[in-house]
């Protein structure tokens, strides 16, 4: 298999301790309002896209640098994110991160790691905080359409494509890509996943990969 390209989830894959809206609402104080809505969810009453958007307004106010200040402190990654970035590069493989999450935290995890490129849904920041307003979320098809719209400025076809993910909303790019490694995942990311890994260390995708690429 020739691998152009490798897609990367953020939360739950390479953030292990939260979420990166409940990284937000946390900042801002507002982990009680979150709960509530989150309890909704865990029970069926709302789906998860629903519940991103009520949480949305629970970061008005914050500011934008904190989400760069607090990031080393307050989350947790999986490990060794750097070397397997340095083997994809040193492949002339690029690197993907995308999310539903706020593109804001992509794009704090991109820089740190030097990511080709990061996708997340929109949050509104007006001067130097949040409104509390999504202007777009990645939720049904986003996280796809991105993908896709990187691999045609680059010239990639998505069967030259692998995708790491954790979730439902990994699915459909799985489906997409020509290969793909679920971690630590969800039963139904697991059901689509061409493999499945448990594992708090990344670089355990590499062998995967240097299987694929012998084929």
């Amino acid at each position: 298999m020739k691998i152009r390209s490798v897609c990367f989830d953020m939360d739950g894959t390479l953030i292990r301790n939260t979420n990166s809206v409940r990284y937000l609402c946390e900042l801002n104080g507002n982990l009680d309002a979150l709960e509530e809505i989150e309890a909704l969810e865990n029970r069926g009453k709302i789906s998860w896209i629903e519940a991103d958007h009520l949480k949305a307004p629970l970061i008005e106010g914050l500011a934008l640098a904190s989400v760069e200040s607090e990031f080393g402190r307050r989350i947790e990654l999986i490990q060794n994110i750097e070397p397997v970035l340095a083997y994809l590069k040193a492949r002339r493989m690029s690197s993907v991160l995308i999310t539903a999450g706020p593109i804001q935290v992509a794009n704090v995890l991109a820089t740190e790691f030097d990511f080709d490129a990061a996708y997340g849904s929109e949050y509104e920041v007006r001067g130097t905080r949040f409104t509390g307003q999504m202007t777009n979320h990645l939720g049904n098809g986003g996280k796809l359409k991105c993908l896709r719209a990187f691999a045609e400025k680059h010239g990639i076809p998505l069967e030259n494509c692998v995708a790491i993910g954790d979730s439902e909303s990994d699915i459909e790019v799985f489906e997409a890509c020509g290969r793909s490694i679920a971690i630590n995942c969800s039963d139904a990311a697991a059901e689509v996943a061409s493999v499945c890994i448990i594992t708090e260390d990344i670089a355990d995708i590499l062998e995967i990969l240097e299987s694929w690429l012998s084929e």
